[in-house]
Order: structure tokens, then C-alpha cells, then sequence
């Protein structure tokens, strides 16, 4: 049994910034309001990332199989 005072390990992190239209944030900030309730999503961060992933997913599963796309290439300098 694992001892009670062990944390979750976070999965690593990257910060980006993001900016949007005001009307899309707008959009953002009602439908997370009026669906809180239903979908548990209680911060933009996590709807931001939710809809990340979901997208990620649909592409993937649309061109690859459904596998995770891999890594672009780096560019070579000349």
C-alpha cells in the first residue's frame, strides 16, 4: 500500500501563450458557465486544454490511424 502522504506526479508542463478574439474568449467564458454543471469543468485552463485534447483526438484518429502524430522533424540548418 502506498503511503497516504505520497503526491500524484503532474504529467510535465509547458506554458504557451495563447491569445484570442474577444467574441471566441467570450464564447469560451459562457458555454464553460452554462455547462459547468454537466461537463465538470470548472476553469478556462482545463476547457482549453479539454478542447486541445479532443481536437488532437479527432485529427488523429481522421489522418493517423488513431495514433499520436509524431514529432516534426527538426529543421536543418545549411
Amino acid at each position: 500500500m502506498k503511503p497516504t502522504s505520497e503526491k500524484k506526479r503532474k504529467a510535465q508542463t509547458t506554458d504557451i501563450l495563447l491569445s484570442l478574439e474577444e467574441e471566441l474568449k467570450d464564447r469560451m467564458v459562457a458555454a464553460l458557465e452554462h455547462t459547468r454543471p454537466r461537463t465538470g469543468i470548472k476553469s478556462q485552463q482545463v476547457f482549453i486544454r479539454t478542447a486541445i485534447d479532443q481536437l488532437c483526438t479527432k485529427l488523429e484518429t481522421q489522418y493517423n490511424n488513431g495514433e499520436p502524430f509524431p514529432a516534426p522533424a527538426d529543421e536543418i540548418a545549411i
